[in-house]
């Protein structure tokens, strides 16, 4: 480390980038605002840098990045947003951290491509910096505007028709890991939902809502025990899931999966989620067709509502059942309500 002579709130280091960074970021007590160029996110996982975001977002500390998120990039951001609010902007030239309002943290670059880091820690200077931050944080697209825009720019109508296993269940593993809203799953046959248990599809959704993606699920399960272990697994495995239960069978035996409201995957009843079967009997469809896409969304929306409907009505009818073997008597209760006005003493 090279301090200049003039002043200890300006410095520069050439060596041990790491592990200067780190224990800069180590002192941030109330948040940290990063400038990152895209180009800089290897840079940041190969020095473990996010495992030390990740403790501060723990402790409660606000994080917030600006990138200049690109389509060949958009997946590397997916694991940050567990610790970082995330918004786009055109065109970041540097990469600067900002730590508690106090500190300016700047990686400087030389024609060798050798690495140094600029640290000022001049009051004035670093409210200026932040000032710029704030003003662009206000106007930046936020993450998930951003990646529907990449979405939205390169998608076309498409259906594809798919027979074999593991082709299915890597649509299903790229389709939640790649979700970033919402993922809709409609099991109307309960020993499908056990199956996927078994492939770790319901693993992938639980991490995918821990990564902020709401997950919903209906399950056909009219009996009470099954139904009463799937709860159980659900609650113990799977608790950011959430589940409702549907009380009569529905007249598709398919199992549907919507994800981002975007594309769906009707997986055909016999098709067989064995891990080892390469083939299938059964012909499913994954696809972006809008009128079939809004007619799937609109049924699960209804079922959606009519299972909770039949749930409040199990609870009800459990609740009137437990008073169902006692005579209760009606009774009158009354009660004189006399007020009296003190009399003050004399």
């Amino acid at each position: 480390m090279s301090c200049n002579p003039a002043s200890n709130e300006i410095s520069v280091a050439s060596s041990s980038i790491a592990k200067v960074t780190l224990q800069a970021i180590s002192r941030a007590t109330a948040g940290i605002d990063c400038f990152l160029a895209s180009e800089f996110f290897s840079y940041v996982v190969s020095n473990g840098l996010s495992l030390k975001f990740l403790d501060l977002k723990k402790k409660g500390l606000k994080l917030r990045m600006i990138s200049d998120i690109g389509m060949k990039q958009a997946s590397l951001y997916r694991g940050f947003l567990n610790y970082f609010e995330i918004r786009h902007f055109d065109k970041i030239a540097y990469n600067i951290i900002l730590i508690d309002d106090a500190e300016f943290v700047m990686f400087l670059k030389k024609n060798n491509d050798r690495r140094r880091l600029l640290r000022i820690s001049d009051k004035s200077f670093v409210s200026a910096q932040q000032f710029l931050f704030n003003s662009l944080w206000s106007i930046a697209l936020p993450y998930k505007e951003k990646i529907k825009e990449f979405e939205y720019d390169k998608e076309k109508s498409f259906t594809k028709n798919v027979s074999k296993s593991y082709e299915i269940r890597n649509i299903i593993r790229k389709s939640i890991t790649s979700s970033i809203d919402e993922i809709l799953v409609l099991f109307s046959e309960f020993e499908v939902l056990i199956h996927s248990k078994k492939l770790g599809i319901l693993n992938l959704l639980e991490e995918a809502s821990k990564n902020g993606v709401r997950v919903r699920t209906i399950v056909y399960c009219e009996n009470k025990k099954v139904k009463d272990k799937i709860r159980d697994s659900f609650h113990d495995n799977f608790p950011n899931i959430s589940v409702q239960y549907l009380q009569k069978s529905l007249q598709t035996r398919m199992t549907t999966m919507i994800f981002d409201r975007r594309t769906f995957l009707d997986i055909s009843p016999d098709f067989n989620f064995s891990r080892n079967l390469e083939g299938g009997k059964g012909l499913s469809v994954y696809s972006n067709n809008e009128i079939k896409l809004n007619s799937l969304l609109s049924i699960f929306e209804f079922l959606w509502i009519q299972s909770d409907i039949d749930n409040q009505k199990v609870i009800k009818e459990a609740y009137f059942k437990l008073f169902k073997g006692f005579n209760l008597r009606d009774e009158k209760y009354k009660r004189s309500w006399k007020f009296e006005m003190s009399k003050k003493k004399t």
